[in-house]
């Protein structure tokens, strides 16, 4: 043995030794298996799930702008003679209210003239219609006249050639009938010219009627009053002052109607175009759409606003469009809403009316529609843990799962009935023995949330 250990090949020898013992040892080792009904039951809270018709919703961001907006400016020069009293930021003026007047007197004058110009050429058309008139007759009575002196002449040259008559009578008279035929041609020549004068003085009587019409209009421009239910937000005219065109004189938003841009996760909008009816939404043509709000309506597609973090009370809105595009640094959708009377309806301390730069939350809900729903903290990714027949624990994949507030709701992978786990339970083996513990505070809190979503 001695010798052997002492040979080269004796350490290489061992250690393969060694190892063809080891793994000898190891094969021979029974296989272990995870056997779940030796482990103890594990209790666990759970809660049966129900079946509800709900309204999916969603929850967006935006903030209000007025529906309407008119900055004023000067359509005509001059100095401003009168100033609204309550033309002031911040002030609120009902329609149709006079919020500045410019100095008229040019423009009243300038309205003289040109109704005095306009009468003016309506009185030499009446004056050349008569002349037409006369010019006709007198070229009847010029005819007439030549067929006189034509037959007179005629006379006089039978009788020159009998010699009844002398040779000057018979020139004098052939000179009258030239003459004659001479007036009868300035009369056709008039004749001919006077429509052409007609039309002028027609054309001259548009222009006067068109300087008339410019005159009233910018008369009209010299008061201005206000289409709409008005809220100033800047004025930059002041009394006394010489305004030119284009000046601006004051800013104002309609206050009768606002509207809210909120943005969507595209995840969340898709959710809710489930539930629409595909059919309300085929246009052949585009001149179909008449009103694209009264399509969202249709389809069951609802909004409500409140003022972000706070818990005052909230306002109906419509939906009435949605925006052409994605918003390019959130990818999000825009959805614009819009809420009208909001003056109207104002509760001191509870609902304050909605101004301009309000941060709202906006949520949107879709076609009632069938879900179980279960609280959303127990929701694991995209699975649940329920607990089957044989009180052993299952994880499952949700099927068409929807986050909602504190909910999710889900068409498969569950049944109405099921009991879902609510507690932590760590680690969760599938086919791991669970004792059940009924959670009544999490059922109560789920009706709570059922309730609010209905």
């Amino acid at each position: 043995m001695s010798k052997f250990l002492k040979h080269k090949l004796a350490l290489p020898v061992i250690l393969v030794a060694g190892i063809l013992l080891t793994i000898l040892i190891i094969k021979m080792q029974p296989s272990m298996q995870h056997n779940p009904k030796a482990r103890p039951a594990v209790p666990a809270l759970t809660i049966s799930i129900q079946e509800h018709k709900l309204r999916p919703t969603i929850t967006g961001f935006g903030t209000v702008a007025p529906d309407l907006t008119l900055s004023a400016k000067a359509e005509v020069k001059g100095r401003i003679t009168y100033l609204h009293p309550e033309l002031k930021k911040g002030a609120m003026l009902p329609k149709g209210t006079v919020v500045v007047r410019i100095d008229d007197k040019d423009y009243q004058l300038a309205l003289r003239q040109a109704k005095a110009d306009l009468l003016s050429s309506q009185a030499s058309l009446k004056e050349m219609q008569l002349t037409v008139e006369n010019t006709r007759l007198d070229l009847r009575l010029a005819n007439e006249k030549l067929k006189v002196r034509r037959a007179e002449l005629k006379r006089l040259e039978k009788l020159r050639k009998t010699g009844a008559v002398s040779q000057s009578k018979l020139d004098s008279e052939r000179q009258n009938m030239l003459q004659q035929q001479q007036e009868v041609q300035q009369l056709e020549n008039k004749q001919t010219t006077l429509p052409s004068d007609i039309q002028v003085l027609e054309a001259k009587i548009e222009i006067s009627r068109a300087k008339v019409e410019q005159s009233e209009r910018d008369l009209q421009r010299t008061e201005i009053s206000l289409p709409f239910n008005a809220r100033v937000r800047q004025v930059d005219a002041e009394l006394d002052q010489f305004v030119a065109i284009g000046n601006l004189l004051f800013d104002v938003s309609g206050m009768d109607k606002v509207v809210i841009n909120a943005q969507f996760p595209m995840e969340q909008v898709r959710q809710i175009a489930r539930g629409f009816d595909k059919e309300k939404l085929t246009f052949v043509n585009p001149s179909d759409i008449k009103d694209i709000s009264r399509v969202f309506a249709s389809l069951g597609l609802l909004a409500r606003v409140k003022i972000a973090g706070t818990d005052l009370k909230g306002w109906d809105a419509k939906v009435e469009r949605f925006s052409d595009n994605l918003d390019p640094q959130s990818r999000t959708v825009g959805v614009v809403v819009s809420v009208s009377d909001s003056y109207k309806h104002v509760e001191p301390g509870v609902r304050p009316p909605l101004l301009e730069g309000n941060y709202m939350e906006v949520q949107l809900q879709g076609r009632p529609d069938h879900f179980l729903a279960m609280p959303r903290f127990a929701l694991h990714e995209q699975q649940a843990y329920f607990i089957d027949e044989e009180s052993r624990l299952q994880r499952v994949e949700l099927k068409g799962l929807q986050l909602q507030g504190e909910l999710a709701l889900f068409k498969g992978g569950l049944q109405a009935g099921d009991q879902v786990i609510t507690s932590d339970i760590f680690p969760a083996v599938n086919g791991m023995t669970v004792a059940p513990v009924k959670d009544e505070k999490t059922e109560q809190a789920l009706e709570a949330w059922v309730r609010a979503a209905q």
